[in-house]
């Protein structure tokens, strides 16, 4: 099983981030949610492998477009198809520090970096991070309901979870809000529940990851 999720982008507005499925600061932080500087009007999302130019936030660095697409993979054992086994998805997500200030947040290529900010110059304002997935999975006519796929959420040092765990409904759901002038980041680990007997094949389907602030 893959999952293909979409590289970091930048805009100033807001921000519209693919990703396709397919199946085969320093110190202890807790709820890692801080306070960024007012300023114009901009949204930051990275789900996986991103870019900061010119150093970290804290040092003055700046978001760039990263085009990397990052996959997340599992093979299921013929023994086990649909055995009832949640089995374990690896990533080639090289990330593992966050673009705050370099702290190790997560444990790639086990986990896959998700994170972002939203900035306004007053302070007013509440982004809102969503993902939207179709019913299932699919190879051919054949079909893997897309819930069989889940993530858990944690960071190194995380004791309260910024961006809660939880499993694709084939459908739209919140993942988190973002209160302006504020980021927030967590680290994810995808599993896939295993519950079904599918035939032979390679499923895939699209998520897409969307920060939008009204």
């Amino acid at each position: 099983m893959h999952l293909i999720s979409s590289a970091a982008r930048w805009f100033r507005r807001a921000m519209v981030l693919p990703a396709t499925v397919v199946l085969g600061t320093a110190g202890p932080v807790a709820a890692y949610t801080i306070t960024i500087t007012p300023g114009t009007r901009a949204l930051y999302l990275q789900i996986g492998n991103g870019t900061y130019t010119g150093g970290n936030y804290n040092a003055g660095g700046q978001p760039a477009n990263n085009p990397t697409v990052n996959v997340v993979s599992l093979t299921v054992p013929a023994a086990q198809v649909g055995d009832g086994t949640a089995l374990a998805m690896t990533s080639n997500s090289t990330t593992a520090n966050s673009f705050i200030d370099g702290f190790a947040l997560c444990n790639p290529p086990a986990q896959v970096y998700v994170g972002g900010w939203a900035r306004t110059p007053t302070g007013a304002g509440t982004a809102t991070l969503t993902i939207v997935t179709p019913p299932a999975l699919t190879s051919g006519a054949d079909s893997i309901p897309f819930n069989q796929i889940s993530w858990v959420s944690s960071g190194n040092g995380d004791t309260v979870l910024a961006i809660p765990s939880g499993t694709f409904v084939g459908g739209t759901q919140t993942l988190t809000t973002i209160a302006a002038n504020t980021w927030k980041e967590e680290c994810f680990t995808f599993q896939y529940a295993n519950t079904t007997v599918p035939a032979a094949g390679t499923y895939t389907g699209r998520a897409v990851f969307t920060l939008s602030l009204p």
